[in-house]
């Protein structure tokens, strides 16, 4: 009988530790795609958590979904977004989060189906009387990010009289700053990204306004670099799960809350 138990206490151990090393062989025969993040992020998207010291968010929590993190890891590199395109021509990377609209040459790139509609608003520190209007404000300021788009308010930026002076900043919560401290008149950023950063404890003191009126709205989508259609296939398919499961929604409100505008003060 001693034998007996020692000869199943030793199978049982060489079939775990089989078990064991076929995962690991899994894991590390799992390909790598490599993801170009317009550093810091950008929350609730994709962020770097510095207490976790690791990149958060909506897309994270996407790509860690059983339907991709069983075919593919995702590695998190910092870029910036002009830059973003350059590695992408050059497969440097594979894929960044955009949208097509921002794109200089879209037609050097493959698109994923909608991660989601941006809606990007205007932003102060006093109630709107009404829709923000860029032709009623020229000679105002507006805080923008640094190296990003803003089709709707570009030709005020742009002209040489009666124009709306742009403050570019490194991040959404930089700007959220510089609007609290009177740095500019306005802020303009996406619903979900105000959310994240103007309900920090850190504004407590401050109340930001949301204008009535939708600024510019996008499609956001996973920008994939050209001839990679088998990547584009796998996003889609998922994206489609993550969606109408509730994952996104929930994602979403796990990473900006729910909270609504007006921001009171504490």
């Amino acid at each position: 009988m001693p034998i007996f138990h020692f000869s199943l206490t030793l199978l049982c151990s060489l079939l775990c530790l089989t078990t064991f090393y076929c995962r690991a062989n899994t894991q590390d025969h799992i390909p790598s795609v490599r993801f170009a993040v317009n550093t810091p992020g950008s929350a609730p998207y994709l962020y770097y958590d510095e207490s976790a010291k690791r990149y958060q968010g909506v897309v994270v929590d996407f790509f860690n979904a059983d339907e991709l993190s069983s075919q593919f890891r995702v590695v998190y590199l910092d870029s910036n977004r002009a830059r973003s395109e350059d590695l992408l021509k050059s497969s440097s990377v594979d894929l960044f989060l955009s949208s097509e609209s921002w794109i200089s040459k879209p037609n050097s790139f493959l698109f994923s189906e909608e991660l989601i509609k941006h809606e990007s608003y205007i932003y102060s520190t006093t109630n709107f009387e009404g829709p923000f209007v860029p032709e009623e404000n020229v000679s105002s300021s507006i805080c923008t990010r640094y190296g990003f788009v803003y089709p709707a308010l570009t030709p005020y930026f742009d002209r040489e009289e009666n124009n709306i002076d742009r403050v570019d900043s490194s991040s959404q919560s930089t700007m959220a700053m510089m609007l609290s401290r009177g740095r500019c008149d306005f802020a303009i950023m996406n619903e979900h990204n105000a959310r994240s950063v103007m309900f920090d404890p850190k504004f407590c003191s401050t109340e930001f306004y949301q204008s009535p009126n939708v600024i510019s709205r996008v499609s956001l989508v996973f920008v994939i670099r050209s001839g990679f259609t088998s990547l584009k296939d796998k996003i889609d398919i998922a994206l489609k799960h993550f969606v109408e499961s509730g994952q996104r929604q929930l994602s979403f409100e796990r990473h900006s809350g729910v909270n609504q505008f007006p921001k009171a003060k504490c």
